[in-house]
C-alpha cells in the first residue's frame, strides 16, 4: 500500500511541474534550469539527510548513465513530435509506454501478473488516450505520431532500466546520478539551441526554483515507490498524472472539461481500482 500511494504522489508532482513548464515562455531554458535546480537542492539534500547512502556504486552509477540517455532520447523525441503535431494528438501516443513496459517487464524481469491487473493496466492507457482526445482531431501518423511513438518506446527502456537501479541496493545515489547525468544531457541540448540566457532565470527565479523541489519530489517518490511495487504497475499507475494535469488544467488555464475528459477519468479510476486489487 505503501509504495502505491509514493506512486500516486510522483503522479501528482509530475502533473504539477508540467503544469510549471506549460506556463513558461521559453520551455527549453525553464527545462534546463528546472533540472539545474533540483540537482542544486537534491545535493543539500543528499548531504544533510542520505548520509548512510553516501557510498559509492558502480553498478548504480552506469544504470543511472543508461536510465538518463534513455529518458533524455524520450525528451527530445517528445519534443520533436510537437514540432509536427499538437499536443492534443501526439500526448496519448506518447502515453503507450505502459504496454511497452509490461512486456519487457514479462520478458526480462519476469514479473508475474495477474489477469485483473493487466486488465487495469490496459484500462489506465485506454483512459489516458480518451481523456486527451480531442473531438474531430483523430490520431494521424504523421511524423508527429512517429516521432511520439518512437519516444514511448525509448521510456519503456529506461523504466526498465530504472527498475534495476533502485533494486541495486543504493537507491538515493541512483536517483541523484540520473538527475545529474540528464540535467548534463538537457545542458548540452540548451547550450546548442542558444537557449540558455541569464536574462530568463533572472526573471522566472522562483517558478524555476518551486519547480526544481517539485521534480525532485517527483523522482524520489517515484523511484521509492518503485522498490515496492513490480514495474509494470507502477508506471501503468503513473498514468493517473494525466488526471491530474487534467484537474489542473481547469482550475489554472480555465480549460474545458469536456465529455471525454469525464469519461477517460472514470476509465483511469477504474483501471487503477483494478491494478490494486491485482498487486
Amino acid at each position: 500500500m505503501l509504495g502505491f500511494i509514493f506512486i500516486v504522489f510522483s503522479a501528482f508532482t509530475h502533473s504539477l511541474w508540467n503544469i510549471l513548464l506549460k506556463r513558461s515562455e521559453n520551455k527549453y531554458a525553464f527545462n534546463f534550469y528546472m533540472h539545474f535546480a533540483n540537482i542544486l537542492f537534491f545535493t543539500v539534500v543528499y548531504l544533510i539527510f542520505f548520509k548512510h547512502y553516501l557510498y559509492i556504486s558502480y553498478p548504480v552509477i552506469i544504470s543511472a548513465f543508461m536510465a538518463a540517455v534513455f529518458f533524455s532520447v524520450y525528451h527530445l523525441l517528445v519534443s520533436s513530435a510537437y514540432k509536427y503535431s499538437d499536443v492534443s494528438l501526439v500526448y496519448p501516443l506518447t502515453t503507450s509506454s505502459p504496454l511497452f513496459i509490461l512486456l519487457w517487464a514479462v520478458l526480462f524481469l519476469k514479473e508475474h501478473l495477474t489477469f485483473t491487473g493487466v486488465v487495469g493496466i490496459v484500462l489506465t492507457v485506454i483512459g489516458t488516450v480518451v481523456l486527451n482526445h480531442v473531438r474531430g482531431k483523430g490520431l494521424n501518423f504523421g511524423k508527429g505520431a512517429v516521432f511520439a511513438l518512437i519516444g514511448a518506446f525509448f521510456y519503456s527502456f529506461g523504466a526498465l532500466v530504472d527498475k534495476k537501479g533502485v533494486s541495486q541496493g543504493n537507491f538515493i545515489l541512483y536517483v541523484y546520478c540520473m538527475s545529474f547525468f540528464m540535467t548534463c544531457f538537457i545542458f548540452l541540448y540548451s547550450k546548442q539551441r542558444g537557449d540558455l540566457t541569464l536574462d530568463y532565470i533572472k526573471k522566472d527565479k522562483w517558478w524555476v526554483a518551486l519547480a526544481g523541489v517539485v521534480v525532485f519530489a517527483s523522482f524520489i517518490s517515484y523511484r521509492y515507490g518503485l522498490t515496492m511495487v513490480n514495474l509494470s504497475y507502477a508506471s501503468a499507475i503513473r498514468q493517473v498524472s494525466t488526471l491530474f494535469g487534467a484537474v489542473m488544467g481547469v482550475m489554472f488555464f480555465k480549460e474545458k472539461f469536456t465529455v471525454n475528459r469525464a469519461l477517460g477519468t472514470v476509465l483511469i479510476m477504474c483501471g487503477i481500482v483494478l491494478i490494486k486489487i491485482g498487486m
